[in-house]
């Protein structure tokens, strides 16, 4: 997955997803639970940053 940051550059996240005998919807739902993590944390981290800036 590649999330484009404010400065045009990109930056490419990886997740791990355990695919051994699982079914379709395990893998898919551990998948999103990864991603919605991932996203949360960028928002905090962007978040955070904004904080400093008007500081």
């Amino acid at each position: 997955m590649a999330v484009r940051n404010l400065d045009e550059s990109n930056t490419l996240f990886a997740i791990e997803v355990d695919m051994e005998n699982r079914s379709p919807e395990e893998i898919a739902k551990d998948a999103v639970l990864q991603i919605n993590a991932l996203f949360d944390r960028l928002i905090k981290e962007n978040q955070e940053k904004e904080e400093q800036n008007t500081v």
